[in-house]
Parts: C-alpha cells; structure tokens; sequence
C-alpha cells in the first residue's frame, strides 16, 4: 500500500480526489482505487500516476481512492492499521441511491447509514459525471485477472477493445446491492457512461499492481486523453506491447450461486477461470444442498473464499 496521506489533500474539496483538465476539450475519464480497502492494487497505480505528474493531453482526469479509511484500518491519526475491505459497509454495494447532482461532501461527516455510505455521497457528484470509468479491484484468490462489464453493451465494446486482461466477464452484479459500474449513469440502454471493473489478481501479490497500472495506461489511451507517445513510453518501461497480444476471451455469466447457509464449501480449491466439461459436475456443498455445474464446459469466475450466508459464492458462465 503506498503511502495514502500523501494524497489525502486532493484539490476538489473531497479528501484523496484529485482532477486534472486539459486544454484542449475531450471526454471526462475516472479511475477509482480502493474500492475495497484491502486491495491496493488501484491505489499502486493511482499513486505512481499523481507522482510522476502525468496529466491529461485531452479532456479531463478525476481520480479517486474511494475508501483510504478502510486501507488505513480505520487510522485517521497516527500510524496506519491493517487494511479491511470496508469499517461499516461494502461500498461497492451502495450505488443505488448516488445521485451526481448534489454538492460533494465530506468522508470524515457523520452519517447514520455508516462511513461508506458517507463517502459515496461525498463522491457520487464527481465521478457519476465521467464519461468513461475504470474501477480498479483485486481478488481474494490466484485467478487471472478479468474485466467486468456488467450487462451494458457499451461496456463490453469498451472491454474487448482494452483487450488487456485477456478474459471480459459479463455479468448481472450482486443481489446484496449496487456497484459503481451498474449505476443507471453507466448501465442504462440510455445512459451516456461507460465503466468497467478491471479485478487485476490477488489482492497481495506484486503482479496485481503490475496489472493495474498497465491497465490503467491503456485505459487513458484508449480514452485519448493519455498522449499515444507517453503511454507508449510508459509501457515500454514494464516491457509491455503497444497493443494486447490476443483479442479477449468474453464469458457470459449465467447462474450467480449465493451461499444459503454458513456452511458453504467448495469440493475442492478453485482459483477461478476454471472450464469444467461436464454438466452435472459437483462444485460444492451448501448445506445439504449440491452445486453442480448446470451445462458442459462451464467456467467458474472468482470463487470466495470462506462465503458466509448471503454472500455470492461463484459465477458459473459461457465462453460467448
């Protein structure tokens, strides 16, 4: 995790946001880390990106580390705890309500629905204006790093033109709440936003923040609000191609399993991504009820780890 109070003063009257205006006219883009607060990989690439000074050659650049309370492990003063993925509530799970039309707030305000709840009001109003979103997260386990996409076929055109990470998932969100990409701003047949989920590996690992920045640099390019001779510089330095090697592979999410009980278990270890040939194959046991696969070469996407009631345990697709 690098060093968040660095970027804590932000300049647009909300802690830890910054923005960025060209002078030339171009579209507004947003990136959004920390999400979650135990997944610094978002946060690694923000920070090298606001340290090296790099601007936008085109339109405009907010950048967001959404919840650095939670990465922070609920230190405001002094030194930092242990990161958690959130201190009240998931906060990519409180979009339903975020309107883009009030005054930004304030992380640190009082609010009854919780600290997160606090936070997405204070930064509904800067990135629900983007036109186009990158939301940068992590994974519990050692699965490829995939794209989320949700069901907005704008963000699956904008997914498989990034290319990079090589799988696209489409998928319906989480029954227990909203996230960002799905606001009605990005997912309505009528919207005018676009946004993507980019999950860049294990929370901990180094090619997680590796991910995320050369993820990150393709996104502001592809964009054209990165200048094609820096972000070809850029990705020269981590020894990356100009364009992704391969067009992405894109699985359609057909069944999300939630568990129904505490005792939810996997049969065995899955890190993701998996293809099982045969329908009918047994996944896991959630109680005394079976998970089985529901067609032939099925793919499992980001399986939990330890899943408590409610929780959605795994998504089960097709390779469209």
């Amino acid at each position: 995790m690098p060093d968040l109070r660095a970027h804590r003063a932000g300049n647009m009257g909300v802690p830890h946001v910054w923005r960025f205006e060209a002078k030339i006219e171009g579209p507004h883009v947003a990136v959004v880390a920390l999400m979650h607060g135990n997944e610094p990989c978002g946060a690694v690439a923000l920070d090298r990106l606001l340290r090296r000074g790099l601007r936008p050659a085109r339109g405009t650049w907010t950048l967001a580390f959404a919840n650095p309370d939670a990465a922070l492990g609920g230190r405001l003063f002094g030194p930092a705890g242990p990161p958690v993925r959130y201190l009240d509530r998931d906060m990519n799970r409180l979009w339903a309500g975020a309107r883009a039309d009030g005054a930004p707030g304030t992380s640190s305000a009082i609010f009854p629905q919780g600290r997160e709840q606090a936070r997405v009001a204070a930064l509904a109003p800067l990135v629900l204006t983007a036109d186009l979103l990158l939301d940068l997260h992590s994974m519990q386990v050692p699965s490829p790093a995939l794209t989320l996409c949700g069901r907005s076929p704008r963000a699956r055109d904008l997914a498989v033109r990034l290319a990079d990470p090589g799988w696209v998932v489409a998928d319906d969100g989480h029954a227990d709440g909203m996230r960002l990409i799905d606001h009605p701003r990005f997912s309505a047949i009528n919207g005018t936003g676009t946004a993507i989920l980019m999950e860049c590996g294990q929370h901990t690992v180094q090619t997680a923040g590796t991910q995320a920045w050369r993820g990150l640099i393709r996104f502001l390019a592809l964009s054209e609000t990165l200048d094609a001779a820096t972000a070809r510089t850029l990705l020269a330095e981590i020894n990356a191609p100009v364009t992704p090697p391969a067009a992405p592979v894109v699985v359609d999410v057909t069944h999300l399993i939630q568990a129904e009980t505490d005792e939810f278990t996997f049969v065995r270890p899955f890190q993701g991504l998996e293809r099982v040939a045969s329908a009918g194959t047994l996944l896991a046991l959630d109680g005394k009820r079976a998970i089985e696969t529901p067609y032939d070469d099925c793919v499992l996407v980001m399986p939990t780890r330890a899943p408590r009631r409610g929780q959605t345990t795994v998504r089960l697709g097709r390779i469209g």
